[in-house]
């Protein structure tokens, strides 16, 4: 069974970019504009993995990062930040929030599929 990764950003080019090279990887994806979107989608469909962008509408990745971790069945859900911020705070701030990786954009899709790969990895052994 594939593995499922929620992409969260309100970019909708990064999504389908994201969606697209994912699903050539054979991952299954589902796609969020926003945090308060993704809180949604996550206890939906229980990723096994989730790419958030910082900034967005309605509700930040940062928050929509700990509200997903602090609901029980979704706690170990690996969280792969997306974001233009590279500020120290901010980095800080993603790890507060239980991120595992913190990725800056732009990105190279290569890259962030070998993490994606990396991190799930020991998941679907």
């Amino acid at each position: 069974m594939a593995a499922k990764i929620l992409i969260v950003d309100d970019d909708m080019g990064i999504r389908l970019l994201l969606s697209k090279f994912l699903q050539k990887q054979g991952f299954e994806t589902v796609q969020a504009e926003d945090g308060l979107e993704a809180v949604e989608m996550a206890k939906e469909h229980h990723p096994d993995l989730i790419m958030l962008d910082v900034v967005m509408p309605r509700m930040d990745g940062l928050t929509a990062a700990r509200l997903i971790k602090f609901y029980k069945p979704l706690s170990n859900v690996p969280i792969v930040f997306l974001t233009a911020k590279d500020a120290k705070k901010e980095i800080d701030l993603a790890k507060a929030a239980r991120a595992d990786v913190y990725i800056t954009k732009p990105f190279d899709v290569r890259q962030v599929i070998e993490i994606v790969g990396d991190i799930l990895a020991p998941l679907h052994a």
